[in-house]
């Protein structure tokens, strides 16, 4: 052990610059990307010298050769800024210099005025001409320093700004960028040059998709365009790059998840981790526009320019779907009235979750995620402050008198939905459905006009036209009845 770290010492001096290789091909992954680089070389001694970022995977690191075999390869790290790390240091350099050059010369304008404030008289007192002419040439010299130290200021100013903004963006790149790994590899059988190709994963490489969701209802349609933002933390620009974009998840997702235990006793079961698991995996989903491709979609663009700071941004696909609109209205949570759009096209794209821009018929209505993954069926654009529901608790109605040995209770409320558009309006309006965890409680509902109960969603709901300027009034009433010994037991619990 000793021995090995002047061996390794011994092994950099003796081997050549490693090679700075240019990505050839990328696969971007949401979180992190594969990395291909190729370059061709004259080993030395059979020995030839990588390049890789320093945030690079070396557990991911692989190889392949024209020809010959790889015997052996050993990976060291150096401290060695990356390139884009390097031409930010050497421009705040310069910045700095220019920096001590202005200030030498305000230190100079400093004397210069200091002298001209009070300068040395060799003229005699009556000679009254020359005391006006020095006088004047005095006040023009004060004037000309006091603009030149200005301008010196001004200048002072934007230098330390730019040095600030040099300093930030070496923070942004992060301390990974003050070092290079480099790979030794030996080979055999490899007589003159050799083609080696090069496979890492870099972490810190990534896309997100980003949309433009348009809602037409006239035509009765809504527009899809994905955007790919594109970041590389190679720590060198790319050019020319082949890129392709993956919706596969991060490596890290091998196993599924585990099944919750199930315990069922006085309370009504509810698989609250199950539930919660589902609706994650349905938004994990890849997109299917693009080439399919082992368990996830793949979009080629080809060759990309994606620089070592910021961010690319390219269109990647846009889908037009066939959809109906309704105004979706919650009276018990809100009163305000939301777009949604209900897809009906049999073949959907199934698009990676991110970030989106909606507009309904050209305007802005909201900003958002955009789920759309397997079964969904659904997109929402926001608020329609045109549409708005106002609800009212009323008083229970005196029914027939309550049977000896039971208690009834009853809620009663009104909903109105008022429309404030120009034109007709389909509003869809859904009460959540009542729910027993004793079965010897009895459940009567009766509304005006009468809803629809949908089990499998728990609810009840309203499908109304209202015409321009109109409003149109629920009246939901629910009717429970139970043993009275069970509700004094439970007022009494």
């Amino acid at each position: 052990m000793k021995h090995a770290l002047p061996l390794l010492a011994l092994l950099a001096l003796t081997l050549p610059a490693a090679a700075q290789a240019r990505p050839v091909s990328a696969t971007l992954y949401p979180e992190g990307a594969m990395v291909t680089e190729e370059e061709t070389f004259r080993p030395e001694g059979g020995r030839v010298l990588l390049a890789l970022p320093s945030g690079a995977d070396a557990g991911s690191l692989s190889f392949s050769l024209a020809s010959g075999r790889v015997l052996e390869s050993r990976l060291v790290e150096k401290n060695v800024p990356s390139p884009a790390m390097k031409a930010l240091q050497n421009e705040l350099e310069k910045v700095r210099a220019e920096l001590s050059r202005v200030d030498a010369e305000r230190e100079s304008v400093s004397f210069e005025r200091l002298f001209w404030a009070d300068p040395p008289l060799n003229l005699e007192a009556k000679d009254r001409k020359a005391l006006d002419r020095q006088a004047k040439e005095t006040q023009s010299r004060l004037a000309a320093l006091a603009e030149r130290d200005a301008n010196l200021e001004a200048r002072r100013r934007e230098l330390e700004q730019s040095a600030r903004a040099l300093e930030k963006r070496m923070e942004a790149l992060g301390r990974g960028h003050e070092s290079v790994q480099e790979c030794a590899l030996f080979l055999e059988g490899t007589e003159g040059g050799v083609s080696v190709r090069w496979t890492y994963f870099l972490p810190g490489a990534s896309w997100q998709p980003r949309y433009r969701v348009a809602a037409d209802e006239k035509a009765g349609k809504v527009r899809v365009a994905m955007d790919a933002v594109l970041r590389q933390s190679s720590g060198t620009d790319w050019k020319g790059v082949d890129i392709a974009l993956s919706s596969s998840e991060d490596f890290r997702s091998v196993n599924p998840p585990s099944l919750p235990d199930w315990i069922i006793g006085e309370e009504r079961p509810v698989m609250r981790s199950m539930n919660l698991m589902a609706s994650k995996s349905m938004a994990a989903e890849g997109a299917v526009q693009g080439e399919r491709r082992g368990a996830g979609m793949l979009w080629k663009l080809g060759a990309v320019d994606i620089p070592a700071e910021g961010s690319v941004t390219r269109p990647v696909a846009s889908h037009e779907l066939s959809a109906s609109f309704v105004r979706l209205v919650r009276p018990a949570q809100d009163t305000r009235a939301w777009i949604a759009a209900a897809l009906t096209d049999e073949n959907m794209p199934l698009l990676p979750s991110g970030e989106a821009v909606f507009s309904v018929d050209g305007v802005e209505s909201a900003r958002g995620p955009l789920r759309l993954g397997p079964g969904s069926k659904d997109l929402f654009f926001g608020v329609d402050q045109l549409v708005t529901a106002k609800r009212q608790e009323l008083p229970a109605k005196a029914g027939d008198e309550e049977k000896k040995g039971q208690r009834t209770r009853q809620w009663r409320q009104s909903m109105d939905i008022a429309n404030g558009h120009g034109r007709q309006i389909a509003v869809r309006v859904e009460v959540a459905a009542p729910i027993t965890r004793d079965p010897s409680m009895s459940v009567a509902v009766a509304s005006s006009p009468k809803a629809a109960f949908e089990e499998e969603s728990g609810r009840h709901v309203w499908r109304l036209d209202i015409p321009a300027g109109q409003s149109e009034r629920i009246i939901h009433e629910v009717t429970v009845t139970e043993p009275e010994k069970t509700a004094e037991a439970k007022t009494g619990a």
